[in-house]
């Protein structure tokens, strides 16, 4: 029969939450996958082939053990043809067939508890607490804008360059009034005049004082927010400065939210990538990671 006569099956979705499932599914074993899927299905070898893109003769080799599928492009097609949920995906370590990521359940396909439990721990343990990466600023700003990220915030800690993300993309009666609602900002700005700014000029290909005078404009626009503030609020807002050799920008929000903007050799900072990431633990994950180096930053500045 050809493939384009061949009938059409269906995988039924509680098929993928049984531990046997599970087990064939974490150890990539393609060859169990397929006899789970015969078992409930009755679907022929020639068939199953057509939906996942192999011949009989290759599924009849995978089955009897004298094929071991390893390659990723072949499970992803094997997975796209059998349509498994995103959590089945999950736990077969496959992302999405678009961009790498393991997505939210497929819609129409509800995934067992046990299944989703399952499919969890694996993307805890690939991705940690990193809930989104972007391949440069710009990208990351247009997704999440400022306002989304600061207004209603209770905490602000920013470690950087020139904290343009708070200084040049969040208005400044913004800034006043988060300190006057109660919440508490610390900002750390790479020193204008230090060596470390004049090194990352040189970085970037800059013209000595480019990167320093904007530092100046930025520090100077928020030591004038502090100012205006009533006196007894004005220690809401704390500037400070430090010298060393910038490798990324860190925004923590909420002792819950960090944004983490690395620097790269030779490229603008607006072209580097920038990685979100959300506290789930007490005192493991890359949140504390970079909490501990803006502490570590905080501690060496020299208040303004």
């Amino acid at each position: 029969m050809s493939s384009r006569s061949a009938p059409t099956f269906a995988v039924p979705p509680h098929l993928w939450d049984p531990d046997g499932m599970l087990d064939a599914l974490a150890a990539r074993d393609i060859a169990q996958i397929f006899r789970l899927v015969q078992r409930e299905t009755r679907v022929s070898q020639t068939h199953l082939g057509v939906a996942v893109g192999l011949s009989q003769a290759q599924v009849s080799e995978i089955v009897g053990g004298s094929r071991r599928v390893s390659s990723i492009d072949v499970m992803t097609r094997i997975a796209t043809g059998l349509r498994m949920p995103a959590e089945a995906r999950a736990v077969l370590l496959l992302g999405s067939r678009s961009d790498g990521t393991i997505p939210a359940a497929t819609s129409g396909v509800s995934a067992g508890p046990h299944l989703q439990a399952l499919a969890d721990d694996v993307s805890a343990e690939r991705f940690a607490d990193v809930e989104a990466v972007y391949p440069s600023r710009s990208e990351f700003t247009s997704s999440m804008p400022p306002h989304a990220l600061f207004d209603g915030a209770t905490a602000v800690r920013a470690a950087g360059l020139s904290l343009n993300l708070i200084c040049q993309q969040y208005a400044d009666s913004r800034l006043a009034k988060l300190a006057e609602d109660g919440a508490r900002l610390r900002l750390l700005f790479l020193d204008p005049a230090g060596t470390a700014i004049r090194q990352r000029e040189l970085e970037e290909g800059m013209t000595a004082g480019t990167l320093g005078a904007l530092t100046v404009l930025n520090l100077q626009g928020v030591l004038r927010v502090r100012d205006r503030l009533p006196a007894d609020i004005r220690d809401r807002i704390e500037v400070a400065t430090y010298d060393q050799t910038i490798s990324v920008n860190i925004t923590l929000i909420n002792d819950s939210l960090c944004i983490a903007q690395q620097y790269l050799p030779y490229a603008r900072g607006v072209e580097s990538p920038t990685m979100v990431i959300r506290k789930r633990w007490t005192a493991a994950g890359l949140y504390h990671v970079y909490e501990r180096t803006f502490d570590e930053l905080w501690s060496g500045g020299h208040p303004r």
